[in-house]
């Protein structure tokens, strides 16, 4: 795991852009402690070509596993961030066909691949990365990116160059113009915690798609997709044993060979059944007791401790955990906004921050498990709702349903009047619906908008797509490629600001390709038939989680090695006690902050409703959110000097 960065340059100067490369190794050494250094390269009347990399050590932990890396006297350059889990079989099948090697790296085993197989070899590779490929005999330049997204990879492009890095950071200072703020992002950030559609909070700066490889060349962009997360209009018929057996051992070899390594392995362990299942596969695997790690807040119900204790005692794990209180919480949010170079998603980034500093004084790599909820249906309340929205469209309406289930309907939604499954998506999966953002944006910010301020647009162009299937499919997948988007951004910012690397075997696309292809059944089941039966007359609120079993293929194949509470325990988020800081020094500071003459963020948005956000947030779990949202918002662009 590492940093890289680097620029597609056509008018800027060897000497510029050994100046540039400096400041980037310096820019990203967080992501890599263990070494670093950059390489101007290029022809004649042609791209100059800056690489720079910053290196945390996993595999290989010599010198011959420096980057920039050449191969075998060719005139093939890279810069990579990430893991190659297959690399030693692509190694041996590559000595096969003539290829030697003189590290015991992946990089170099990436270099021979793309030698032997060109834009196929992305396909082969079973990982996470974001690299970059310099061919210096035909000026051509391939940046890529994983199949999910796990590893970021962002570009911008200005006066005919191009750059690009693992974080903003590594070349936002070096671009002609000042950065500005992407109004589209903003608006996105208060809805759905994230900008969308490869949109980044700075204006012109971009993310390379998961799953596609970017070329430029002879002064031509393309874009190769390598993977797409698969849509099966058709379910495989297979037994239960069969896809618990298959199920099983897919996951087994997910986690297995995310253990591999030169550093030492651990992982989070929160006692819910993702993180839980994960350090029981890893438990079989290893000998020696696994490290856990976990971080609670000394607020009654907000720590897991009572539980990841129990998971670590019964898997005999060495395991640690951490208090956080809200005074070192609030003093790294400006820590953590500018490792991140935007605004925080969500309030725990913080403690998994703070966490993955205390367990780097442990180990280097750390299993996670995000994914397992969008792969194996553990969101039930929105996966349930299309339910909701099936059974209004079916009847033709809200006043031909069964009155029982009407009012239980009414209970849940504020209207039962949606035109198409995007509205009422969008009324559930929206954190802040439109209405709400019309009442806190300024009018100026609604102009700047447009006229689809809510990206209305974009999600009915992915419904569309998802046309040839039923709408609780349709909502899972948009969770795995939107919605967990976010959730990988989060973790590599709080894991590489302290040098650590987080693996996420629930991402594995050998297992996503078949778990998305099995029946809904085998994901969410219902408990009996009489539970399915009450279940006509109750809304998806009422009905997960008590009238049926979510993310049923994974309990059952956890129930081998966990205890039984483990196993039936309830999702549980990871909350952070806002409502009750918000009495105290948070509030003050918010206010102080977000009502001050000098906030930058004062014509974004209406002033009146952002004190009563404040005033209110301690009584209000969603305002404390909102104001947690203006305060990270004030801070990003405060600390980067940013501008409309």
């Amino acid at each position: 795991m590492c940093g890289i960065a680097g620029v597609y340059a056509t008018t800027k100067t060897t000497e510029t852009l050994k100046f540039i490369g400096a400041d980037m190794v310096k820019s990203l050494r967080h992501r890599g402690p263990d070494g670093n250094g950059f390489i101007v390269l290029g022809k004649n009347n042609a791209p100059r070509m800056l690489l720079a990399h910053t290196r945390l050590s996993i595999n290989d932990l010599s010198p011959l596993g420096a980057q920039p890396m050449s191969f075998e006297g060719t005139s093939l350059w890279i810069v990579f961030n990430g893991e190659i889990y297959n690399f030693a079989e692509l190694r041996e099948d590559l000595r096969k066909k003539g290829h030697r090697f003189v590290s015991r790296s992946d990089t170099e085993v990436i270099i021979a691949a793309w030698l032997e197989w060109g834009h196929d070899c992305f396909s082969q590779f079973v990982g996470m990365w974001a690299m970059a490929i310099w061919d210096e005999t035909n000026s051509t330049l391939v940046l890529s990116r994983d199949r999910l997204g796990i590893k970021p990879l962002f570009i911008a492009r200005e006066n005919g160059n191009l750059f690009f890095g693992s974080e903003p950071k590594a070349f936002l200072s070096h671009m002609e113009k000042s950065p500005r703020v992407n109004l589209k992002a903003i608006s996105d950030y208060f809805s759905y915690r994230q900008p969308l559609d490869g949109d980044t909070f700075y204006h012109n700066v971009y993310t390379v798609e998961p799953g596609t490889s970017l070329v430029l060349s002879d002064g031509r962009e393309t874009v190769h997709r390598y993977w797409t997360l698969p849509v099966h209009q058709q379910r495989q018929e297979v037994s239960e044993s069969e896809a618990i057996e298959i199920t099983a051992s897919l996951f087994r070899e997910a986690v297995n060979c995310r253990l591999v390594g030169d550093v030492p392995v651990g992982a989070f362990l929160s006692g819910g059944l993702d993180s839980s299942a994960l350090v029981a596969e890893m438990a079989l695997k290893r000998d020696d007791p696994i490290k856990t790690f976990t971080i609670g807040f000394k607020e009654e119900g907000y720590n897991e401790f009572e539980f990841s204790t129990e998971v670590a005692n019964h898997l005999g794990c060495d395991h640690h955990e951490y208090l956080l209180g809200p005074d070192q919480y609030f003093s790294k949010i400006s820590d953590m906004v500018r490792i991140k170079d935007a605004p925080l998603s969500v309030p725990n980034e913080i403690a998994l921050h703070e966490l993955s500093t205390a367990l780097k004084k442990h180990v280097t790599v750390v299993l996670s498990g995000e994914g397992a909820d969008e792969l194996f249906g553990g969101y039930g309340r929105i996966f349930r709702s299309a339910d909701d929205y099936q059974r209004v469209t079916k009847a033709g309406g809200a006043f031909n349903l069964d009155p029982l289930l009407r009012r239980n309907l009414d209970k849940k939604y504020s209207t039962l009047e949606w035109s198409e499954p995007v509205d009422h998506f969008l009324s559930e999966y929206s954190y802040m619906s439109l209405n709400k953002k019309e009442t806190l944006f300024s009018d100026e910010l609604m102009r700047n908008l447009g006229p689809d301020p809510h990206r209305v647009d974009y999600f009915r162009s992915i419904f569309d797509e998802l046309s040839g299937i039923d709408t609780l499919n349709q909502y899972m997948w948009i969770f795995q490629k939107i919605h967990l988007q976010g959730l990988l951004g989060r973790l590599d910012s709080a894991t590489m600001s302290a040098s650590v690397e987080g693996r996420v075997p629930f991402t594995d696309h050998r297992l996503i390709e078949y778990v998305s292809s099995l029946p809904l059944e085998y994901k969410m089941r219902w408990r009996d038939g009489k539970s399915k039966q009450a279940a006509k007359f109750l809304n998806s609120s009422q009905i997960s989680e008590d009238l049926d079993i979510t993310k049923y293929l994974l309990r059952n194949i956890a129930s081998q090695h966990l205890p039984e509470n483990t196993i039936a325990r309830k999702k549980v988020g990871f909350p952070v006690p806002l409502r009750s800081w918000l009495t105290g020094p948070m509030r003050s500071e918010a206010k102080d902050r977000l009502m001050s003459q000098n906030s930058v963020t004062r014509d974004l948005f209406c002033r009146d409703v952002t004190l009563r956000l404040i005033d209110g947030a301690a009584e209000e779990p969603q305002s404390g959110l909102q104001v947690w949202m203006l305060l990270n918002l004030e801070i990003w662009m405060d600390s980067y000097g940013l501008t409309l």
